[in-house]
């Protein structure tokens, strides 16, 4: 009969006073390795989702050239229009951010928008949307750091 290593193992390691104690190399690079790849995923995953739900957005930032306010009836067809995520007024009411999708609405139908309605307006800027969200949050910050 051929010796068998596996049989006598647990003797040979009780005589030889080998103990196993708690984990191993390859556990514990495995384990610190998991924890790296987490915690840069939990970072970096919101921003690649973030990024990659207003890649396509912009910012039309429109002022009326009279005093007056915003017509209620302007905003609610420019929210109509297909493309147009979001319009916001500013705390003047003279204001007006259209926030839309550049690969499905155009700026000039926007802007139709306004002649229909015989509004005279200026387009004061046409920027990125995630841009404008970081140029308003900064200026919040130094507003409350002054």
């Amino acid at each position: 009969m051929a010796y068998d290593p596996e049989k006598y193992r647990e003797k040979r390691e009780k005589v030889l006073g080998i103990r196993k104690r708690g984990m191993g190399f390859g556990t514990i690079a495995m384990v610190v390795s998991l924890v790296i790849i987490v915690g840069l995923s939990v970072v970096t995953v919101p921003q690649a989702v973030s990024y990659m739900a207003t890649r396509h957005l912009d910012d039309a930032i429109f002022k009326l050239e009279s005093e007056s306010k915003w017509p209620a009836g302007v905003i609610t067809g420019i929210n109509a229009i297909q493309g147009v995520k979001n319009t916001v007024k500013d705390e003047h009411t003279t204001r007006l951010v259209v926030t839309y999708d550049r690969r499905i609405v155009s700026l000039s139908n926007i802007t139709a928008k306004f002649d229909q309605q015989n509004l005279d307006v200026t387009l004061l800027n046409q920027i990125n949307h995630r841009q404008h969200q970081n140029t308003m949050k900064e200026e919040e910050e130094e507003l409350e750091a002054s």
